[in-house]
């Protein structure tokens, strides 16, 4: 008979009884513009979730969107390279900087959005059309694009990127028997120069009543931030 007592018998997974509390459900909702300066590591989700209610009615949210969205966060690296290395050593990587965004698909084609999607849009004072300008300026510049998604346990996820411009310009995409879009691919920018050692860019995941205590070293609020900027608009 073969031994078996060293055999391991049971399950290899990463799921446990509070994974489903722990996952971000839905497509969440995009805002421009959100007074983030005053959370702190004690806001609650409750607060945050009343200001977000508080901001969709003061129109900074950008309304419906389709396919959902992707928040990218990617390190432009650098390998330094010397004689005797055969592959990166730990120390070797340089981070030079990041690639920050905000990406999503908008279904709502309001004035207001079009501003935000067209960076150098101005209304003409006489015409009342949109006009775009050749010349970007520095107060073209959204102050900051966030998306906030909800957690299964009660907890708000909410992702800021600072000194936003839509790269992507405006495709603006309609057929027979369905709606208008527009896709959308926010870029963040730093402030000055002072800012360079943070990527632009803010990342909370705010608790709620529900949400199962995180561990010892954290607060209610597990954050990376970056240097707050003041609001250009």
């Amino acid at each position: 008979m073969p031994d078996t007592s060293k055999n391991f018998t049971g399950n290899v997974t990463g799921l446990t009884t509070n994974s489903f509390r722990n996952m971000q459900l839905d497509a969440g909702a995009f805002f421009v513009g959100l007074d983030t300066k005053e959370w702190t590591p004690t806001t609650s989700a409750k607060e945050v979730g009343e200001a977000l209610n508080a901001a969709k009615k003061d129109g900074k949210c950008l309304g419906a969107t389709t396919g959902g969205g992707a928040f990218r966060l990617v390190p432009e690296t650098r390998e330094i390279e010397a004689d005797g290395m055969r592959a990166p050593i730990v120390g070797s990587t340089v981070f030079d900087g990041w690639d920050v965004g905000l990406t999503t698909t908008l279904k709502e084609t309001t004035e207001s959005n079009l501003h935000h999607i067209i960076a150098t849009a101005e209304k003409d004072p006489t015409t009342g059309a949109l006009r775009v300008r050749n010349v970007l300026e520095v107060t073209d510049y959204i102050p900051n694009v966030v998306w906030a998604g909800k957690v299964l346990g009660g907890a708000l996820m909410v992702v800021e990127i600072i000194n936003a411009l839509n790269i992507s310009g405006m495709e603006f995409t309609f057929q027979d028997k369905d709606e208008g879009t527009i896709a959308v691919d926010y870029k963040a920018h730093q402030d000055d120069l002072e800012n360079m050692e943070y990527a632009p860019c803010n990342i909370w995941v705010f608790a709620g009543d529900e949400q199962v205590a995180v561990p010892d070293a954290m607060a209610s609020t597990k954050s990376v931030t970056a240097p707050k900027t003041d609001n250009k608009k």
